[in-house]
């Protein structure tokens, strides 16, 4: 058995630093629920990395741009100034990440069971990185087992991202199992791939298909232990 990990909103509360930007610059500009809101960012940030990825949009446009979608939504025009600002308050929160506990526990659980671990993570090299050094995951997981599609060049769902990970890793994809709590990106694309699903839907979304290809769905992360335990 071999276990890949995503890391946003997987390995630790992407919103977080989410809400903390949005009420202190736009919170007293709507009555839309931040939830909502961080959902529909998750939304465009996987549709802008696809045209960042393209060419379609530049690296230095594409948070202001994720930004600008999610809040028209809300009926907020954010101009790129406030756009600046709202960065950066989130990545300041960004850089105080702190890995869920329950996270802790199964990181702890695969290296004394010897189970085979490794991250693949969508996103771009720089911001990724300083995620996975904050999050510490080199004490789990070594360096070269830590995968960010942006320096893969294909981004979840898209099945060559995790055939990259098969090749560096030499996991074969009837024995490893993703982890990860985005349907679309994660489940879709590891499922295509021929590897084993669990969906980690924290957030308790409604799938998006009328038959779930995940294979397991969890909706407490505490749960995830003692579904390992059981080996799934």
């Amino acid at each position: 058995m071999n276990i890949v990990f995503d890391v946003d909103d997987t390995m630790y509360d992407l919103m977080e630093p989410f809400r903390m930007a949005h009420e202190r610059y736009f919170a007293d500009r709507t009555m839309a629920d931040c939830a909502g809101l961080f959902d529909q960012s998750r939304i465009y940030s996987d549709v802008i990395l696809e045209q960042e990825r393209q060419g379609i949009v530049r690296s230095e446009d594409a948070f202001f741009r994720r930004i600008q979608r999610t809040y028209q939504d809300a009926g907020i025009d954010v101009t790129r100034e406030e756009s600046d600002r709202f960065e950066q308050e989130y990545r300041y929160w960004q850089s105080r990440i702190r890995m869920f506990g329950f996270m802790k526990d199964i990181l702890d659980y695969c290296r004394k069971e010897r189970i085979p671990m490794a991250v693949l993570t969508n996103g771009n090299s720089e911001g990724q990185r300083k995620k996975t050094s904050a999050l510490g995951l080199n004490r789990w997981i070594e360096e070269d087992r830590i995968f960010v599609t942006g320096e893969i060049g294909y981004h979840k769902p898209d099945i060559r991202a995790f055939r990259a990970v098969e090749e560096r890793t030499g996991f074969g994809p009837r024995d490893t199992w993703y982890v990860g709590d985005s349907y679309e990106s994660d489940v879709e694309g590891a499922s295509r791939a021929g590897w084993h699903t669990v969906w980690l839907n924290h957030r308790k979304r409604p799938c998006p298909s009328p038959n779930s290809l995940a294979e397991v769905e969890v909706k407490e992360g505490r749960e995830l232990l003692g579904r390992l335990r059981g080996r799934f």
